[in-house]
């Protein structure tokens, strides 16, 4: 049998797999969110418009992502890699919408009741930087597509925080709260990594890299929330 036609079949259901975690990260993040304002946490209609483009410019990453996912499935390579671009001009929005948002939030008081000032801007702050390490890496490794699809996927997972700050019963978790959430990312990565061990036997490394950027965002939220310039920062902010 023709060696490539062998691996045919593993192909297509490890594309599967990748497509299904884009669906399941889809799902978490129009679920969480969409259920914050299902249960009147957020009053949309009064939303300043940069919320509305930050929240469609992030869905539109989100369904741009699964559709990335369905082409790598379909083998239509030609096209993933020409939206594969769409897909970088639309990150190089993202990062100052999302830091703009994030400032404004402090200023208006529109912080979700679940965070203080500072951890929400440290959040914000690490997140978006979690997000532009791990995408220029996937894109520099757009050549090797074992690296390019595993840190895509976990460039996703870096932003997700918050749909699950708004899926866990935060206030009720306390301290923990961090934890949780940070938790929540670090499953998708861990049900990424069985897969792995059961399809290849092993853990590719672009696993370690998103999981350990991941793990120390989530970690040192806490910490840079609590240094004299964040502090001073969500004061002003609010002042």
């Amino acid at each position: 049998m023709d060696a490539a036609a062998s691996t045919a079949p593993a192909s297509a259901r490890d594309n599967g797999f990748y497509l299904g975690m884009a669906v399941a990260i889809a799902a978490t993040v129009i679920g969480g969110f969409g259920s914050f304002a299902l249960r009147g946490l957020v009053d949309v209609s009064r939303a300043p418009y940069w919320v509305h483009v930050h929240a469609a410019v992030f869905v539109s990453w989100t369904l741009l992502f699964v559709t990335q996912n369905a082409l790598a499935h379909r083998q239509s390579i030609a096209l993933h890699r020409r939206l594969g671009w769409v897909a970088v001009g639309m990150a190089t929005a993202m990062v100052p919408l999302g830091a703009f948002t994030a400032v404004m939030a402090v200023a208006l008081d529109r912080v979700p009741p679940f965070f203080t000032m500072p951890i929400f801007l440290a959040l914000s702050a690490l997140e978006l930087i979690a997000f532009v390490a791990l995408l220029t890496a996937a894109v520099r490794l757009r050549r090797r597509t074992e690296w390019h699809k595993r840190l895509m996927l976990c460039t996703m997972i870096s932003i997700i925080g918050p749909a699950f700050g708004r899926i866990l019963p935060m206030p009720l978790l306390g301290p923990w709260a961090g934890l949780a959430v940070m938790g929540g990312q670090l499953l998708f990565v861990a049900v990424a990594i069985a897969h792995d061990l059961v399809s290849r036997g092993r853990v590719h490394p672009a696993y370690g890299v998103g999981a350990a950027v991941i793990l120390a965002e989530g970690l040192a939220v806490p910490v840079l929330a609590a240094t004299p310039p964040f502090l001073w920062l969500a004061s002003a902010l609010a002042g």
